[in-house]
């Protein structure tokens, strides 16, 4: 009698767990010859069982098909019902939730610590990344020359110690990125990107009494005023024996970053990939200077007696302020515990573009007169701060492979690559066109024309993900 209670216990439990089962996959079982009903259809007259969620009666077990056990499938999880009544566990592999199911850290009528500390969801990010970044060579003239000793240091003989290709080498940054989803499929978030300065700076001197001491000048491409057919290279003398002592100082500098604010729309997405439709307001700043300063001292008295010595001065300084919108794609495919992430996108929008040239020359005479004229070797009349607007577009690309070491917490390295259409760059802006009698003398400012450029920024970086 207590084997064929037990049978009978163990067949309603079977066939109540393989109706359940049947249920939740939307599947229909025929029931003998009657006409093909879902499961889960109820009879108006059937009871209530104590306890149960649902109010509505259950079919009686004579309108269901037999099943057998090979026909039981497992029960999967109802979206909202059991993550909701566990505190949100969406990963059993989430920090303090084991192998098979949410434990007491998500679990609990009250949610769980997990659901405390929001560890339990991923509808937010955050992301902070070192840069290590290329700019590319800028581009200026030849802006200081050395030949042998007692030699005249002038193109194209002479060798450039300073312009001509710029290269800063390599630079830091920090870049960060949070946000979070209102939706399932929208969400925003913002972005910070900062590269530190970019450049490298020069320095020489020479002693006419030194028999080894190399010539330093400062090249030039002389166009006389009244005759320009005779025009060819020349230079402004900074140290040669017999004539001049002295030294020169140069710098050059670059600096970047850029800030946006952004809205994501999901395209689609399944577990292991997601396509989004990213668009938003970017604001970002390129800065380029370029700086020399040259002192010579007259060593011979006989041939200029009163003249004692020179300091000229030049600086280019530009700044290219971006407003603008931002359209793109960021495509998102995981496996396992890595994920590959590519965000290609491009920035619309207004660049401010603003020059600046300022040249001086200062005579020191013997007699502690100190006489200074606004022009300097290579900036005569066109100087001063110019301003303009143009439209451009600034391309990015971002690709980065993340490994989850943790279920909320992956590091990641990744390439950069953002390009700038339409900036002034500070090497544009020199004209080595110039007329001797013009070098060192007062003269009133005239306006210019900016000069275009491009420029890019490139490299790789490595940081930490943040699902929360």
């Amino acid at each position: 009698m207590k084997k064929n209670f037990r049978g009978m216990t163990l067949a309603a439990l079977l066939l109540s767990a393989s109706a359940s089962a049947q249920a939740d996959n939307n599947q229909y079982v025929p029931a003998n010859d009657s006409p093909q009903a879902f499961v889960g259809d109820v009879a108006p007259d059937a009871p209530v069982h104590v306890g149960s969620h649902y109010r509505s009666p259950v079919a009686p077990i004579s309108n269901y098909a037999p099943v057998t056990v090979g026909d039981l499938q497992p029960a999967g999880f109802i979206e909202g019902g059991l993550r909701g009544s566990r505190g949100g566990c969406d990963s059993c592999d989430s920090p303090g939730c084991d192998g098979i199911g949410c434990d007491s850290m998500c679990g609990g009528k009250s949610g769980g610590l997990g659901s405390l500390l929001n560890l339990c969801g991923k509808d937010g990010w955050m992301r902070a990344e070192g840069m290590l970044m290329f700019h590319a060579e800028r581009q200026a003239p030849p802006l200081v020359t050395s030949a042998a000793p007692g030699v005249f240091p002038v193109l194209p003989a002479a060798t450039i110690e300073f312009g001509d290709d710029l290269d800063g080498g390599l630079s830091g940054g920090v870049r960060t990125d949070i946000g979070r989803y209102l939706t399932d499929s929208f969400g925003v978030g913002g972005r910070f990107l900062w590269v530190s300065e970019n450049g490298d700076d020069y320095s020489a001197s020479g002693d006419q009494t030194d028999p080894n001491a190399r010539s330093l000048g400062r090249p030039y491409y002389f166009v006389p005023r009244f005759n320009p057919g005779t025009a060819q290279e020349d230079s402004v003398i900074i140290s040669q024996q017999n004539l001049f002592s002295g030294n020169v100082q140069a710098e050059y500098a670059t600096d970047f970053f850029m800030a946006d604010g952004y809205a994501r729309m999901t395209f689609c997405h399944n577990k292991a990939s997601r396509l989004e439709f990213i668009a938003g307001y970017t604001y970002a700043e390129l800065e380029d200077m370029i700086s020399i300063t040259s002192f010579r001292q007259d060593e011979d008295t006989g041939r200029n007696p009163n003249l004692a010595a020179t300091e000229f001065s030049s600086l280019y300084d530009t700044e290219n302020r971006f407003n603008g919108g931002q359209l793109g794609f960021e495509s998102t495919v995981s496996r396992g515990r890595w994920t590959a992430r590519a965000l290609t996108k491009v920035h619309l929008g207004n660049m401010e573009q603003t020059v600046r040239k300022i040249g001086t020359t200062t005579d020191y005479l013997l007699n502690n007169v100190v006489s200074t004229q606004n022009s300097s070797i290579l900036i005569n009349d066109e100087q001063g701060t110019e301003t303009q607007d143009v439209f451009t577009f600034i391309p990015e690309m971002d690709f980065t492979i993340g490994y989850r070491f943790r279920d909320h917490v992956s590091f990641t390295v990744g390439y950069t690559f953002l390009y700038f259409d339409n900036v002034a760059m500070a090497g544009d802006q020199i004209d080595r066109n110039r007329d001797t009698g013009n070098i060192g003398a007062n003269v009133t400012p005239v306006s210019y024309d900016i000069v275009e450029g491009s420029h890019w920024v490139q490299g790789i970086s490595l940081g930490a993900s943040v699902d929360y």
